[in-house]
């Protein structure tokens, strides 16, 4: 059966990866799409950072987290020869302690009496009444008490705001904030996760429950190669760039209209990747008044040292004593300097105008001294040069209000017009993620 996007017109609103990966899936159903978007940046946060005469990574970007089905969409675009799988390669750093081949905080690093006495209060919560769940800050109230009360400090350390202003769904964007705790070894978590109420609260590490562990990467390179061969592949099977200012969606009797700069142009479809409010702006229609997008603003510090001493690529900051977020070990799979000097990253989400926003060269040892706790270098190693960018707007993460945001564009969507738009992978993080759900759209279509 032919899906209803068969030879059909679309655009596609928004850029970087998703932008690009719906138009590939697009691509397999008609010839006429469009990307436009109001950044002239079509590679977006995959845009690498030039220094020292090598390119480098804002932070960590790794395709990982992806199914095999996934993995063969992305080389099939990409190409299979420009994809390495290094493997699952995340440690947990939890008071003053690593954890191999794990995200998320590894509570027995913590005591093993702290890991004990949770475990007894999750016995003790399992009776209690549901709440409903809409912020962050309810969600931390199904969880046991300490775990709570550090939580809501990493939650204010990685998001620069109270739990209580975001949605419970910032529980999916970050590793220290996941809802999932591994409060046991893997072989008793294991056992306890078979049954339905522990399986949705006890995580465990990844090859332990025998779960894929891909994680792409441009081996030597930068993210930013993958998208500019994503941009390339696109040309070449017709996908139209557009850049514009100011981007309007109505609706002309049974199509839907796009206005954006002088133009106008009348599309059968229309699939939007940019962040909720991002998307509300592109209608008339009034739907919310409330904001649903927060964006973290940190500092990204990078080094450059003499040699690798980390085998990961990268060491989360699970632990509210220290800045750092997440250390990434850039040079261990990218490129390094044109001196052949390793590059090391230091995440420091902060508030704008904080003491560390505002002084943050005088932070730089401090942080250097955090690399060493983490083990991402040695207690004797040094950095020869480092470069500290100030970003005011990195991750999007859903205030409180995103769902009953969602829930009336969806609407506006299924009653003004008419089902013809989409909004793949609103409110999720990965992008594995964000392609189950290109999945799940062009995959019904065929039923």
């Amino acid at each position: 059966m032919n899906s209803k996007f068969k030879g059909k017109k679309i655009f596609i609103i928004g850029s970087g990866f998703r932008a690009m990966m719906t138009a590939f899936y697009c691509s397999k159903e008609t010839k006429d799409i469009n990307i436009i978007s109001n950044n002239k940046n079509i590679h977006g946060v995959m845009s690498p950072i030039n220094w020292l005469g090598g390119r480098f990574d804002k932070g960590y970007h790794f395709f990982d987290g992806f199914s095999t089905k996934n993995k063969k969409i992305l080389e099939n675009l990409v190409g299979k020869e420009n994809l390495f799988n290094f493997g699952y390669g995340a440690a947990s750093f939890t008071n003053n302690k690593v954890y191999p081949d794990h995200g998320i905080p590894y509570w027995p690093d913590k005591s093993i009496t702290f890991s004990i006495i949770s475990l007894f209060q999750y016995l003790l919560l399992a009776f209690k009444k549901n709440i409903e769940i809409k912020s962050y800050d309810d969600l931390l109230k199904t969880l046991p008490k300490k775990i709570n009360q550090i939580l809501h400090q990493a939650c204010i350390r990685n998001t620069n705001l109270t739990p209580d202003k975001l949605s419970h769904l910032v529980s999916r964007y970050s590793h220290f904030l996941c809802y999932r705790q591994s409060l046991l070894p893997d072989y008793l978590s294991n056992l306890l996760k078979k049954n339905n109420y522990f399986d949705a609260r006890l995580a465990s590490r990844r090859k332990t429950l025998n779960l894929e562990q891909i994680s792409l990467y441009p081996k030597g390179k930068y993210i930013g190669f993958v998208s500019e061969i994503m941009e390339k592949k696109l040309k070449d099977l017709g996908v139209k760039f557009i850049s514009s200012k100011e981007i309007k969606i109505s609706r002309s009797e049974n199509s839907i209209k796009i206005d954006y700069d002088e133009n106008s142009t009348l599309t059968d479809f229309i699939f939007v990747v940019t962040e909720l409010d991002n998307t509300l702006a592109l209608f008339d229609d009034k739907i919310s008044s409330k904001k649903n997008n927060h964006y973290v603003s940190q500092i990204l510090y990078y080094f450059t040292t003499n040699k690798l001493y980390s085998k990961y690529q990268y060491i989360h900051g699970n632990d509210v004593n220290i800045k750092i977020n997440r250390a990434t070990n850039l040079s261990l799979y990218g490129e390094k300097t044109k001196n052949n000097e390793f590059v090391i990253s230091a995440e420091v989400p902060t508030k704008i105008n904080s003491d560390i926003w505002n002084k943050s060269d005088e932070y730089k040892d401090d942080v250097w001294s955090e690399l060493k706790k983490m083990k991402m270098v040695g207690d004797d190693q040094k950095y020869e040069n480092y470069k500290i960018f100030k970003l005011e707007k990195t991750l999007s993460v859903p205030l409180v209000d995103f769902e009953d945001t969602l829930k009336k564009i969806n609407i506006l969507i299924y009653e003004k017009y008419m089902n013809k738009i989409h909004l793949p992978g609103v409110g999720t993080f990965t992008r594995n993620i964000f392609m189950e759900s290109l999945n799940t759209i062009f995959d019904n279509e065929k039923k």
